[in-house]
């Protein structure tokens, strides 16, 4: 790691928050690069939008009034067939790969950044923490997980225990995680500990 800012993916469960984590390292001197941010960006391609509509258009209404796709929607479609959940991966990951590593080589040449943070839904299962020097596993209680995807997206359990069954088990993801973030409590709680993860980091480069 020599003279590389340290890569920090991030992993936990869907609700565990983990894109509030990454705020805290954003705060403290760290680059993000959001899987999600540059999702929307792909699927805001004219090409990429005519092919989804193509292959699901007919479905249900997945191109909005506005042109765009509905996220929504589509997310319903694929995540009830492996298949067609394949199908949309092999689409959009390339671009989301590429664009990532963009964005690495980016921040690897800024002064301004001291460490690189992956926020990514699917860390392990992408393969991704290969790209990464450490992994924080985020925690954050089953419960408290779903209430915030119900109020946030207005899921509902059978909804997140189905997407669920596609990722690798929590127990896994916490195990192949060098660092821990427990994100039951508030936002002071997650920034000490955040600080406390960098630091460490930061002085095992040294």
């Amino acid at each position: 790691m020599s003279g590389k800012k340290p890569i920090i993916g991030l992993a936990g469960g869907i609700g565990a928050g983990k894109s509030t984590v990454a705020e805290e390292f954003r705060k403290i001197g760290c680059a993000v690069i959001s899987a999600d941010k540059i999702n929307h960006e792909v699927l805001s391609r004219p090409d990429i939008i005519q092919n989804i509509n193509r292959w699901w258009g007919k479905k249900a209404k997945i191109v909005k009034p506005d042109g765009q796709i509905d996220c929504e929607v589509l997310g319903w479609i694929v995540f009830d067939n492996g298949n067609l959940l394949k199908q949309l991966t092999d689409l959009l990951h390339p671009l989301i790969f590429q664009r990532e590593k963009e964005l690495l080589q980016t921040y690897q040449k800024d002064p301004e950044v001291v460490a690189i943070v992956l926020d990514i839904p699917l860390l392990f299962e992408a393969g991704q923490d290969k790209l990464c020097d450490f992994v924080v596993f985020v925690r954050a209680d089953e419960a408290l997980r779903y209430e915030r995807l119900r109020q946030k997206r207005g899921w509902d359990a059978e909804k997140i225990k189905k997407i669920e069954n596609f990722q690798i088990s929590l127990d896994k993801k916490a195990k192949k995680s060098e660092y821990t973030v427990d994100n039951n409590s508030g936002i002071p709680t997650v920034s000490s500990q955040v600080k406390k993860v960098l630091s460490t980091i930061l002085n095992n480069k040294k």
